[in-house]
């Protein structure tokens, strides 16, 4: 008896490890992997996206991952999610999970990745845009101008050098370490001799505050989602994010209940304060 038991156990650990495997198989084909991720860090997004109302802050979670060449920046909980969102449609239960109070857990404002390349000095930024398409472009790595300063700041333990330059539309203050030798940041940010703890507005519409750095798991990639996205240009992509928020209501027909007309359009009116103003 003992023995068949010991059998059985075996036999279900053998499942569950080819389960396990199999999965992960399916899940890397999915995905392009750019780099090995060398180190981790955390950020918190406080941003306040309606200018109508600067005094309601919203907060997020990011994740900057840099390799030896290239890094990625993106939600936290859209990094998190995103096997899960994987396994789930594998399983053919993803619509009920989505629905699930154990899903809204994943929530996320924001749906973009930035890539920065630099062996090849440039940055790739993928999106959606809502009832639109995903769409992906490419800027060169040098778009900011920084200019240092002699101020200093202690973050956490790190002893910070103050920064400042101008780009998209605000004037933006960096702190950055060369105890983290590392020539990155969160979003688009980079080109200062240490990794950018912090970093704002001069308004303070958007702050990134660094939150943690750790070494990831072992084997950890730096990943791109094998789909389909169409080029277009900096200028492209907020073309058609303008053109959106201006008119979503053309995208609308009699099968979308008045409800969510309202609360699409109610949404896409208090975002009039994007991270870039300058648009054009």
């Amino acid at each position: 008896m003992q023995n068949e038991m010991t059998k059985r156990v075996l036999l279900q650990l053998v499942f569950v490890t080819l389960s396990v495997g199999a999965f992960a198989q399916s899940y890397r084909e999915k995905y392009d992997s750019l780099d090995v991720a060398r180190i981790e860090v955390l950020y918190d997004l406080t941003f306040r996206e309606d200018s109508l109302r600067l005094d309601m802050a919203r907060k997020e979670r990011m994740i900057l991952l840099i390799g030896s060449k290239m890094s990625s920046f993106q939600s936290y909980n859209e990094y998190r999610v995103a096997p899960i969102e994987f396994q789930k449609r594998q399983e053919g239960t993803y619509y009920e999970w989505f629905n699930s109070k154990e899903a809204s857990g994943y929530n996320s404002r924001f749906f973009y990745q930035v890539y920065k390349d630099f062996s090849k000095g440039k940055v790739s930024f993928y999106g959606p845009v809502f009832l639109t398409g995903k769409f992906f472009y490419e800027d060169g790595l040098c778009a900011f101008d920084w200019e240092i300063m002699d101020d200093t700041l202690r973050i956490e333990d790190y002893l910070c050098q103050k920064a400042v330059c101008h780009y998209g539309g605000r004037t933006w203050v960096a702190w950055f370490t060369d105890e983290l030798p590392f020539n990155d940041g969160p979003w688009k940010f980079c080109g200062l001799p240490g990794l950018i703890l912090k970093v704002a507005d001069s308004r303070e519409h958007y702050c990134f505050d660094f939150i943690l750095v750790c070494p990831p798991d072992a084997g950890r990639c730096i990943e791109r989602f094998n789909d389909v996205y169409t080029e277009t240009t900096r200028k492209g992509f907020f073309k058609m994010e303008d053109d959106l928020r201006e008119n979503i209501m053309s995208h609308f027909d009699e099968r979308t209940s008045l409800e969510a007309q309202r609360r699409a359009y109610n949404t896409m009116k208090s975002r009039n304060n994007p991270i870039e103003l300058d648009r054009k």
